[in-house]
């Protein structure tokens, strides 16, 4: 009967996030990455092609590999998505991005079984790999970059596929582990550079004495026989599926590892708290900021309790020999993988993009850390009167359920989210919609309403919009025509019948309110996301104009 229970409730749970992914991929914008990405992809396969002896045709204007600015990118998965599209014969660009994100949401998924196996092998029980599996699931900003964000979000998929690996290993080490694990890390390493830091981790649990996180002790020279295995296969496949490497795998390795580790060629401003940074030259905090004010209150306490119950285990009561017991080896391979990424974009001022995004691949090792101080409580609480076990799971449930409310109130728009240490007035704090996610339900909104041949869009911030018109019904995107900001008076003096609408996202805009002070605009469409104003459009009325 336990058997078919456990069965009936894993089945039942993925069942759940699968279908919600496939009732929802078809719904989100499109960021301002997707093209750039879909461009690599482009760019690579030919050079693929070209390398390999394949017959097949690409647009004339594709570069070569070696003039390609932005070949220091990892394209394992748009490369296979971009296969795909060809195979499946996708060539209008909303085919080719919704397809995009319905296998982007799919690699999502993997990573939830992933997640799912590595907390259960590390809590020793399936039900915390579930519950496991629904946190990372109710993470709004990263549920919603599951269906778009084929960089950051499929990284922290590999990243996570690649630390379940790793856990598999240690407990059980095998040639058959070993080569996964190989595979996996190559995968990382592939498709974000930063994968690398894998290496050195795997490796230097691997020599730890008196290693116990196996069920057969090694001798030293298996134990270096597995090690020289792993690496041979992390830099054999890693070169295969990275093929900007091949014409030489150390030299453009080594480059691309350069360029990625401190990306000075995006250099703009960014918001946080109320002040603009540079991107080059960002505060300490930045990164630890963006991940208290955007993930869940529950899931950040928990994690503190879970660092402090490993702090205590490793520092009190082993005197930091961590490697003599499974579960605090396992702990503590986790807070390296969570905190050695952030001390280094720290240490070496790495630039980073609008909020944390580059850094969602640390999320997995804080959530396990945040399910082993839940784990830790519920311990404590073991065997004490019944009123602790039920707070602690209605506050457990409450918590959850009311996360998962917000989502389905904000859908397709979770990637604004920010708990309440955020207060109100998000727009003048932080960067919001730094996506351009929301032009796409303005944009129907737009073409639906203005019968017009021919509708001109401007934009007063980087609202990115004319990437958005690629994710509309054709017939739709060949009325849209975009103009600068500079030139709407000019050109609705010239064609002062055409209708004008003006985005504004709010992001890297001094003074969001202009156009509520000038009489030539009024409000036509307004995005809001728990009464928070992400997305204002206007119309040009102008002083001549009749408003339409």
């Amino acid at each position: 009967m336990h058997a078919k229970i456990k069965t009936f409730s894993i089945l039942l749970v993925f069942a759940i996030l699968l279908l919600t992914g496939l009732l929802s991929y078809q719904d989100y914008g499109l960021s301002t990455d997707e093209e750039a990405c879909h461009y690599r992809a482009m760019v690579t396969a030919n050079y693929v092609a070209e390398t390999v002896g394949l017959k097949a045709t690409f647009p004339q204007d594709i570069p070569a590999m070696a003039e390609y600015s932005d070949r220091d990118h990892g394209v394992l998965f748009d490369l296979a998505a971009y296969g795909l599209e060809r195979l499946l014969g996708l060539e209008d660009s909303r085919q080719i991005f919704i397809f995009k994100h319905l296998l982007t949401y799919l690699v999502f998924f993997i990573g939830l079984i992933a997640f799912y196996q590595l907390v259960s092998r590390r809590l020793r029980d399936w039900r915390w790999g579930l519950l496991g599996a629904v946190m990372l699931f109710l993470s709004p900003r990263l549920f919603a970059d599951a269906f778009y964000n084929a960089k950051d979000l499929v990284f922290m998929v590999t990243y996570l596929i690649a630390m379940n690996t790793a856990s598999a290993l240690f407990e059980k080490p095998t040639l058959g582990r070993t080569l996964v694990h190989g595979l996996a890390t190559a995968a990382a390493i592939a498709t974000r550079v930063m994968g690398i830091v894998l290496i050195p981790a795997t490796v230097f649990f691997l020599l730890l004495p008196q290693q116990r996180l196996s069920i057969t002790p090694e001798s030293g020279a298996r134990r270096m026989r597995r090690i020289v295995t792993y690496l041979a296969v992390s830099l054999a496949l890693t070169i295969l599926f990275w093929p900007m490497l091949w014409s030489n795998p150390l030299q453009n390795f080594a480059a691309a590892f350069q360029s990625l580790s401190r990306f000075d060629r995006w250099s703009k401003e960014v918001l946080l708290m109320g002040r603009f940074f540079m991107s080059t030259d960002l505060p300490w905090y930045f990164s630890l900021v963006w991940i208290t004010l955007t993930t869940p209150l529950l899931y950040l306490g928990l994690f503190l309790v879970g660092l402090a119950d490993c702090f205590h285990r490793v520092l009190i009561r082993q005197k930091l020999r961590f490697w003599q017991h499974s579960e605090t080896l396992a702990d503590t391979f986790f807070q390296a993988l969570f905190w050695g990424p952030l001390i280094s974009v720290v240490i070496f001022n790495s630039v980073l993009y609008d909020g944390w995004r580059q850094l969602y691949f640390v999320y997995p090792a804080f959530l396990i850390i945040a399910l082993t101080g839940l784990h830790t409580l519920s311990q404590l609480i073991k065997g004490k009167r019944r009123i602790w076990t039920y707070l602690l799971a209605a506050i457990i449930t409450i918590s959850l359920s009311s996360t998962a409310i917000w989502m389905v109130r904000a859908h397709p728009l979770q990637n604004v989210y920010f708990n309440s240490l955020a207060h109100s007035n998000w727009r003048s704090q932080y960067d919001l919609d730094y996506w351009g996610l929301a032009n796409r339900a303005a944009l129907e909104t737009i073409v639906a309403a203005d019968p017009s041949e021919r509708i001109l869009i401007s934009e007063i911030s980087a609202a990115s919009v004319s990437e958005s018109f690629r994710i509309l019904e054709p017939q739709d995107r060949a009325r849209l025509s975009l103009i600068p900001y500079e030139a709407i008076a000019s050109t609705a003096a010239a064609a002062p019948h055409q209708p004008i609408y003006v985005f504004n996202n709010y992001k890297r805009l001094k003074d969001p309110d202009i156009l509520d002070r000038d009489p030539a605009y009024i409000r036509f469409y307004e995005k809001k996301v728990a009464g928070e104003t992400i997305l204002t459009v206007y119309q040009w009325v102008g002083p001549s104009n009749e408003v339409k």
